[in-house]
């Protein structure tokens, strides 16, 4: 059985007047204009695709690490929010409890009723000086060798700093996989991270945070993925990790390149104040901000549907502009199906005007209030 729906349609950056039907998981067919039967739904609003997080470390009080029941409940708030599609991130973790969580997360995404699409694998090649909330101790350099789990089907994305020894065989060998490469925490140079670019890296994770800061002598890893077209500029947009205007300046130089993320922690849709996370204490601080004790930041206290409306407040993008930083872009960076398209995933969301999340469709199922 199909569901036509109609109304406003999101799609490449443009809304227009259309129709979409589905059949079963995926889109079956889609138009524009007038829809050849009368619709099942028509919505006043947009009609958006569903939201996809390529970096989300826990939600609703949990991680992603602590098993099968907090990514349910992980999963539950995601849908709830917009967020059709993400990659469970792990945060660099002691290697048995990261071996448990991959597993963990590879069952989920072999489930096609769970918006998680994989494993973002958030270290340990990181770098010593930038390691964020990462611990400095479990840190390590490709060079030392890579841990097991790092060859499961589960991998979709892997954040690396590319000046440590052995990055660059690295890159290699998880681009022939057709795993994408993110470079982050990090104090490359330009020369460093344009190498990284030249060898297949895709990717910068969180631009601006955790990284040597952009000079106008030393522009670094930032300076140097402003600069190339090929890649993918992950942002939070909580106004916090960055300057509303720098956020600004970003949409003008690269807007049609920046993924948004929610890099969100455990005090994310949590209804609560403190958490843990990788093992380090996190508390809210007074701007809302996940933080660690000593006061540095630890990922975001939104999720996706959030980071977009902020996006459209700070940049003056339009809402059209700004769902797609947080789903047609991150589509394309992992390499999947143009999202809304005949054959694509029946993921959409329909928005009111602000961007609020009304409803979610998810592989073809629309999600229980």
């Amino acid at each position: 059985m199909s569901t036509l729906i109609a109304g406003t349609i999101a799609r490449g950056g443009h809304a227009a007047p259309g129709w979409i039907e589905v059949t079963g998981e995926v889109v079956s067919a889609c138009g524009s204009g007038r829809p050849p039967r009368i619709a099942d739904l028509v919505h006043d609003g947009l009609i958006a695709p569903g939201l996809i997080d390529l970096q989300l470390c826990g939600a609703a009080g949990v991680e992603v690490t602590q098993g099968a029941d907090a990514l349910a409940r992980i999963e539950h708030a995601l849908l709830a929010h917009g967020v059709t599609g993400c990659l469970a991130t792990i945060v660099t973790c002691e290697e048995d409890a990261a071996v448990r969580a991959v597993e963990a997360i590879e069952s989920r995404a072999a489930d096609p009723g769970s918006p998680i699409l994989g494993a973002h694998l958030e270290g340990p090649f990181l770098s010593p000086q930038y390691p964020g909330v990462h611990r400095p101790e479990l840190l390590r350099a490709p060079a030392d060798g890579v841990p097991s789990y790092y060859h499961s089907p589960a991998v979709r994305l892997v954040t690396l700093a590319p000046e440590l020894p052995g990055a660059g065989s690295l890159i290699a060998s998880l681009r022939a996989r057709e795993i994408t490469v993110s470079l982050g925490h990090s104090r490359a140079s330009v020369a460093q991270a344009q190498a990284a670019f030249a060898a297949g890296a895709r990717g910068v994770t969180h631009l601006f945070n955790a990284m040597a800061p952009l000079h106008h002598r030393e522009p670094g890893l930032a300076g140097a993925a402003l600069e190339d077209e090929r890649v993918s500029l992950g942002l939070i947009a909580d106004g916090i990790h960055v300057h509303p205007l720098v956020l600004a300046l970003v949409r003008r130089l690269a807007g049609a390149r920046i993924a948004l993320v929610s890099d969100a922690s455990p005090l994310a849709a949590g209804g609560c104040d403190r958490a843990v996370l990788a093992g380090t204490d996190l508390r809210a601080g007074s701007d809302g901000a996940p933080r660690t004790v000593d006061g540095r930041l630890a990922g975001s206290s939104m999720l996706l549907d959030e980071a977009v409306r902020r996006w459209r407040k700070f940049t003056a993008a339009t809402l059209v502009e700004a769902v797609a930083a947080g789903s047609e872009h991150p589509a394309a960076a992992l390499g999947l199906p143009v999202p809304l398209q005949i054959g694509s995933p029946a993921d959409l969301v329909l928005l009111d005007a602000e961007g609020r999340v009304q409803r979610t469709l998810a592989g073809g199922r629309w999600i229980a209030a």
